[in-house]
């Protein structure tokens, strides 16, 4: 009995087979990877890199352009301002050092107590103090002082800066980021560390 040979086998050549191998593999890949990016510790780890590479910035920024720099935290939120003589102001000329909003469920704490103290401070806060003659009524009420200054000639405040998640959002294991500067840049990022709020 004669076969037709035009007629095929039914199944699968080994092309599609390995097609079919290699779709599966990177869909297993993407959701790895974004399985991996919403681990809460990675939110917190990208905010304190980006902080420490922003200051880190603003320093040679200030070193460059030889400008005293301040760093201004509040409200989860923090920006880099300059000092013009009579006070500090936002940079417009640079994106990066504009006020950054963090993520509504983050926030950031400054610590300065936990580092050994200094016998001769870098700065002194009176040095940046504006006569009080010289400012109006409503510059009084918009005065910026920063919490940690970014002198021209590449010293900082030292400082600790703990990345960690609001109290609404606490998690069952409660950690942080640590984000420290100890006289000059680059800073330093350490974590996760776990945090006693008590």
């Amino acid at each position: 009995m004669a076969t037709n040979p035009r007629s095929r086998q039914a199944g699968f050549t080994l092309i599609e087979v390995m097609l079919v191998i290699v779709v599966i593999g990177m869909m297993v890949a993407a959701v790895q990877l974004n399985f991996a990016n919403n681990k809460p510790e990675k939110t917190l780890e990208q905010e304190a890199l980006r902080f420490a590479g922003v200051f880190n910035l603003a320093a040679e920024y200030g070193l460059l352009n030889n400008v005293e720099l301040g760093l201004v935290v509040k409200d989860g939120s923090y920006e880099f301002v300059g000092y013009d003589g009579v006070s500090w102001t936002s940079i417009p000329e640079n994106e990066m050092l504009a006020s950054y909003k963090m993520p509504e469920e983050l926030t950031i704490a400054l610590n300065f107590d936990d580092l050994e103290p200094d016998p001769e401070a870098l700065v002194s806060r009176d040095l940046f103090e504006p006569e009080e003659d010289s400012l109006s009524e409503t510059e009084e009420e918009e005065k910026i002082i920063p919490q940690v200054y970014i002198l021209s000639g590449g010293d900082i405040t030292p400082f600790k800066a703990s990345f960690l998640f609001a109290d609404e959002y606490l998690l069952e294991q409660d950690f942080a980021f640590v984000v420290e500067g100890k006289y000059t840049t680059p800073l330093t990022v350490s974590g996760p560390v776990e945090v006693d709020r008590d």
